[in-house]
């Protein structure tokens, strides 16, 4: 009895519980690749209107600012974890649909109201997205989700 538990020891836990790396990796879309591939198209969007804004609407500029940063955070996180899960050379987007744009080119527009009501949609959009995953998934995906789902939720609180 003693020999059997120190080579399960020694064998690790994929002798106990049969699985390989090739067996945990899920087959078929993944599904934080579109909220990854939202959190780049808000960051995109909440740039650029901290850009057009930063002369005309200083206070909304720093919240697109600080929104750009957050969805950039987002993605990188989401994007670390979707190669953690499958670390080949393999390209999501041949496997995803795409994600809905952006509601206008905001960025062109001069109308403060537009631009923080885009952002706003941006943010309420990628919160109901991540909060609708977070149950379908297990501990540490599920958990970014609810944190990206949080931020998301504050942002909109603070754009409205």
């Amino acid at each position: 009895m003693l020999a059997i538990g120190t080579a399960l020891l020694v064998a690790g836990p994929a002798a106990l519980t049969g699985c390989n790396p090739s067996a945990r990796a899920p087959t078929g879309p993944d599904p934080l690749e579109s909220p990854a591939r939202r959190a780049e198209a808000d960051a995109a969007l909440a740039h650029a209107v901290g850009q057009t804004e930063a002369q005309a609407n200083p206070a909304l500029a720093a919240s697109a600012r600080a929104l750009a940063e957050d969805r950039m955070t987002h993605a990188t996180a989401l994007r670390a974890e979707l190669r953690r899960v499958r670390p080949g050379p393999a390209s999501p987007s041949a496997v995803s649909p795409p994600v809905p744009a952006p509601a206008a080119p905001v960025a062109a527009t001069t109308d403060v109201s537009a631009a923080r009501t885009a952002l706003a949609q941006a943010a309420r959009a990628a919160q109901d997205e991540a909060a609708g995953l977070v149950v379908t998934l297990p501990g540490y995906r599920a958990a970014l989700l609810a944190s990206v789902a949080a931020c998301c939720a504050t942002h909109v609180a603070l754009l409205s």
